[in-house]
């Protein structure tokens, strides 16, 4: 197993306490700011992605947590952006109740997809079902924190 090293989770891709309300600001937010940081080519085509991919099935999955992903061309290395928004949102207002306020964007390259956002995700979602791992979320207050907290995911490559 290797630790998620810092191409993957980024201090620059972790957003806490941002003052968002709804699903598609939100990755619209994180997609500038991985383009910014040079994780996506074209924010337009990779948040175009995410948002058919959200219209598939809603990433909501309950602890007020959504984990949307898309795989995309324009996406130029996988990452895992996290936000924090201040209050928590109703993820998907046509297909679900389940509110979000934790937020983890998977961004995979078309070309890298295979299974491997499926290893994030199943990663990231065994230990999101851990109370203290959620707990540490919504309680540590920097980012230098939260990166070092989350950077202790294990992913199988």
């Amino acid at each position: 197993m290797n630790t998620i090293d810092r191409e993957v989770i980024s201090e620059e891709l972790i957003f806490l306490d941002v003052d968002l309300n709804n699903r598609e600001d939100v990755i619209k937010y994180i997609a500038e700011k991985a383009h910014e940081a040079g994780y996506v080519e074209s924010k337009e085509v990779f948040v175009e992605k995410v948002m058919q991919r959200e219209g598939e099935v809603s990433t909501a999955i309950g602890y007020s947590i959504a984990i949307p992903h898309g795989k995309s061309e324009d996406v130029n290395s996988p990452f895992i952006a996290f936000l924090r928004c201040k209050e928590a949102f109703i993820w998907d207002v046509h297909n679900s109740e389940e509110t979000a306020s934790l937020i983890f964007l998977i961004g995979i390259p078309k070309e890298h997809a295979g299974k491997l956002h499926l290893k994030y995700i199943s990663e990231l979602s065994k230990r999101l079902l851990n109370e203290d791992f959620r707990s540490n979320l919504c309680s540590k207050s920097t980012v230098s924190e939260i990166f070092e907290h989350l950077s202790s995911i294990e992913i199988n490559k």
